[in-house]
């Protein structure tokens, strides 16, 4: 289900990306660029060459099903799920549940999740998910960023 991304699965990644910024656009009403892109700045190859990243795609029978990217932040000694995306074909049918519960069980520690204000189709996912995992033993904070809520615990 978690395949670790190399370096020729960059590109792909990148396309995946812009896939999940349109998913998104409905929400945080974001437009395209003048290239009829929704990504310019993010740089893929900094993450998979920077080892506090640890990039995967969600595969499902084989076929491409998402990303997640996982960041370590030493400084707080926490995992932190930087980012997190599930093709709408997949969804609601537990994918994005197993995929989160895999990379959780991937590194084990400190954990943090976080999500917009304005992505509560996003907050109602992760809380569900993270209560079940920890058993409802977690709490919520405000984003460092006071963007949104964010989800703690250890495993």
């Amino acid at each position: 289900m978690l395949e670790r991304i190399m370096e020729e699965g960059l590109d792909i990644l990148k396309n995946l990306f812009e896939f999940a910024a349109y998913d998104l656009s409905e929400l945080n009403r974001s437009n395209i660029n003048e290239k009829g892109s929704y990504i310019s700045n993010l740089n893929y190859r900094e993450w998979f060459e920077d080892p506090i990243y640890n990039l995967f795609f969600i595969r499902v029978d084989g076929e491409l099903a998402g990303f997640v990217i996982i960041k370590y932040l030493s400084e707080e000694e926490i995992y932190y799920l930087n980012h997190f995306f599930v093709l709408r074909k997949y969804r609601r049918n537990n994918i994005g549940k197993q995929a989160a519960i895999k990379a959780f069980k991937l590194y084990m520690g400190k954990w943090r999740v976080s999500e917009f204000d304005w992505n509560t189709p996003a907050q109602i996912f992760w809380r569900k998910v993270i209560k079940e995992y920890t058993n409802n033993q977690y709490h919520e904070i405000r984003r460092k960023d006071n963007k949104g809520p964010a989800q703690e615990f250890t495993k």
